[in-house]
């Protein structure tokens, strides 16, 4: 590995450092790290910024700004509510409902904060009524939305097929979220399990909702045909994607410019809707992992890596160094862009290459309630003051007890397969 090569990674781990300690955005960080690293190797600046796909740009901003639609017309209030008044007092399908909730939100292509920032409060309104199932309710929105981010329509899943095709992998994206939402099915109902179990050997272990912050938008809502158009252009935006293979981002984008013709809502306020600092996370990332592609860092790496073989060890290291990032990084798309490339490069040509990229990805979807992370820390915010020091002990040692055994279980599968 030559001196270029190594300095490049120096300054990867400097930029994840800087990320976890600063709490700074690894896509900026990352930029700025590029400059040096170009100008000492002579690189391409063209070469370098053709490895982020506009594409990606484009399904982030408008799936967002399609869902900003769907929110602000008020036809996904409708949604939910109605949802909740149906389980009605069925106490125990509350966290299944919330579960339904928001994987749909996300299946369907809004970015998995985006239902959790929505629902996580709406949880802890409707479950000021039902205190022993708040905890197990909002498990179930944070695991159901991340888990299916890994959908095709998803940025979350489009990012992981968008490094799959650079690396000239095939792999049915529908499957990869199947995977994810079993696993993500299987750990809500043991996580329901363990807290019934704890809750009738110390009723301390309850913990109390606080009362849920109301929109402050005072349209939202208002306009019954705008309500009815936004639901009936997420559902057009699903058929065409799904069945006609129109292309995800412009076939959102084209939703979202219809209502905004027609109904002319506040555009600041739906533009405010887009993760413009994932997008920044994303740009930065994937055009330095280009950089080190161009300069060959990429390819020492995965050099590096075939000594450790191509079976049991090299698999359980990627799988739980994922899990680990995910832990300690706020991002999980993030971190599924940096360790992915090295999963395709090890295994690229694997005929277990789907369960590989399973084991990698789905134990990943499921660390965001950790309480360092936006999930965790809305789930404390919407409890009462008195139990938020002890919500946190308890999110921790969730998250990272998932991080020890579902990266090891899932990685089973593809050592057995090779």
């Amino acid at each position: 590995m030559s001196f270029i090569q190594i300095l490049s990674l120096v300054f990867l781990l400097v930029v994840l450092v800087l990320a976890i300690w600063q709490r700074l955005n690894i896509g900026m960080l990352a930029l700025a790290a590029a400059l040096p690293i170009l100008a000492l190797s002579g690189g391409s600046v063209d070469k370098m910024y053709d490895a982020f796909p506009g594409s990606l740009f484009v399904l982030i901003a408008g799936v967002s700004i399609l869902f900003a639609h769907v929110e602000r017309s008020g036809a996904l209030s409708v949604v939910v509510r109605t949802t909740y008044s149906v389980v009605g007092e069925r106490r125990w399908l509350l966290p299944w409902a919330s579960f339904v909730l928001a994987a749909a939100m996300s299946t369907a292509g809004a970015f998995s904060t985006a239902p959790i920032a929505f629902l996580v409060p709406m949880i802890a309104y409707v479950s000021v009524g039902y205190r022993p199932i708040f905890y197990a309710c909002e498990l179930a929105v944070v695991i159901g939305a991340n888990s299916a981010g890994l959908s095709p329509l998803n940025p979350t899943g489009a990012l992981v097929h968008t490094i799959a095709e650079k690396y000239h992998v095939v792999y049915s994206g529908w499957a990869l979220w199947a995977v994810s939402m079993v696993v993500a099915v299987i750990a809500v109902l043991v996580l329901q399990m363990i807290s019934t179990v704890m809750m009738k050997r110390d009723p301390g272990y309850i913990v109390t909702p606080a009362p849920a912050k109301q929109s402050h938008d005072p349209d939202e809502g208002k306009n019954r045909v705008y309500m009815w158009c936004s639901g009936v252009a997420l559902i057009a935006f699903i058929v065409l994607v799904v069945f006609a293979k129109t292309d995800v981002g412009l076939t959102a984008m084209a939703m979202a410019v219809l209502l905004q013709v027609f109904f002319r809502p506040n555009e600041k306020t739906i533009l405010s809707r887009i993760p413009w600092a994932s997008i920044l996370l994303l740009c930065g990332l994937l055009t330095y992992l280009g950089l080190l592609q161009q300069i060959g860092t990429m390819t020492s790496i995965q050099k590096g890596l075939n000594h450790l073989g191509t079976g049991l060890l090299l698999i359980l290291v990627l799988c739980y160094m994922t899990a680990l990032l995910c832990n300690i990084e706020s991002s999980t798309l993030g971190v599924i862009g940096l360790m992915m490339p090295l999963a395709f490069a090890s295994y690229g040509t694997s005929p277990q290459v789907f369960w590989i990229v399973a084991a990698i990805c789905v134990p990943a979807a499921l660390m965001v309630m950790n309480p360092i992370h936006v999930a965790g820390v809305l789930i404390i915010g919407n409890s009462a003051i008195e139990d938020q020091d002890r919500l946190f002990r308890r999110l921790l040692a969730t998250a990272v007890s998932l991080a020890v055994v579902v990266p090891g279980l899932m990685a089973l599968i593809p050592i057995a397969l090779i």
